[in-house]
């Protein structure tokens, strides 16, 4: 595996004063003709060599199948002339996936799609540990992206963790699988978080009916234990302020008209009763 290596950044400007102090020295010691012969072949050689490398750019040399090394900075620089120069971005860059459609821990088919903020760290990793850095980012993300969500149901009753409700977690745990995967290529993984969730639409429908019935379950459950407490409470509060004892029929009956009057979804009709028992 290559690692980067940082070149020493040599400058261009001293470079061609020492080159116009030996062709000096070349017209003065042979004539016009040859000295000007050197001189070109010299120049077109060290033309070879020079490059312009822009802001957030890297410049990845190798001469005669070796990695030499790479230049970070901007600027113009010099380098070994016939060498090849590759040119690697440093910019942050991202890419919001397709809709992905895989099963969750349940075996629920949904659809899922991320977006995930990247850039190029180690630019010799990215070159030469792998044939194309932007196309091993998306394939590896399409597979860590199905591996985590066969992992979480997308929705659970209880406490266990879920892609819907622990969105934030997900993202960590995706940027974290991400980055492992991408260590190889020299890519740094600064973002990752899941941009779009939903149950597949040949069972979305059901899956909807069944978050209303949950929805209504759970709010009944609400109000029939307040209910049952405003009741005990009514029943302490005669027993105890109005010294009103009520035995257990009336208190049966009381209870019954209480629950019909709060639990009904219509207006409770007042009634008068004419039994003088």
């Amino acid at each position: 595996m290559i690692n980067d290596r940082k070149l020493s950044q040599l400058r261009v400007f001293p470079v061609l004063i020492a080159l116009g102090l030996i062709l000096s020295v070349l017209f003065a010691a042979y004539d016009s003709a040859t000295a000007l012969g050197i001189a070109t072949i010299s120049m077109l050689a060290f033309s070879q060599g020079f490059f312009i490398n822009d802001p957030n750019e890297a410049r990845v040399i190798e001469f005669l199948g070796h990695y030499i090394g790479t230049y970070f900075k901007h600027g113009i620089f010099i380098t070994l002339p016939f060498s090849n120069k590759y040119i690697i971005s440093l910019k942050f860059q991202n890419i919001s996936t397709e809709k992905i459609k895989v099963n969750d821990a349940n075996g629920s088919p949904i659809e899922i799609s991320v977006v995930i903020v990247w850039r190029v760290s180690s630019p010799a990793k990215a070159h030469y540990n792998v044939n194309n850095y932007h196309d091993f980012v998306f394939v590896q993300s399409d597979s860590v992206i199905r591996e985590l969500a066969s992992n979480y149901p997308y929705d659970s009753e209880s406490d266990e963790e879920s892609l819907r409700k622990n969105s934030n977690k997900i993202s960590s745990e995706l940027q974290s699988m991400l980055q492992q995967r991408l260590d190889i290529a020299g890519i740094e993984i600064t973002e990752a978080r899941i941009s779009y969730l939903a149950y597949s639409s040949e069972i979305a429908q059901a899956m909807l009916r069944r978050q209303q019935a949950r929805a209504i379950i759970s709010a009944r459950k609400h109000i029939v234990q307040n209910t049952i407490e405003i009741i005990e409470e009514v029943i302490a509060h005669f027993e105890k302020h109005k010294s009103i004892q009520l035995d257990e029929k009336q208190k049966v009956q009381l209870i019954n008209n209480l629950l019909v009057a709060l639990l009904s979804e219509q207006d409770a009709q007042p009634t008068i009763s004419l039994n003088s028992n």
